[in-house]
């Protein structure tokens, strides 16, 4: 997968995580890529659907996109 994937499907995910397991209506702005070669973690940075709270969601993509933490900006 080239980064464009990567970075769509992590999105992806983490928009179904957040509504299905948070009761938050996600909107993605970026990803952000976190380490080095050997790490396969992103970060998806972006906010609540009415703009309240900006929000992180970490996401593993070397372990079939488990995400892995949530947090606020």
């Amino acid at each position: 997968m080239d980064k464009k994937e990567i970075e769509q499907t992590a999105s992806d995910v983490a928009v179904t995580y957040m509504k299905d397991e948070e009761d938050v209506d996600f909107v993605p702005k970026d990803v952000e890529f976190l380490g080095g070669e050997d790490l396969s973690t992103v970060l998806v940075h972006g906010h609540t659907k009415d703009k309240k709270k900006e929000m992180s969601v970490t996401v593993d993509y070397g372990d079939d996109y488990k995400v892995t933490s949530i947090g606020e900006d």
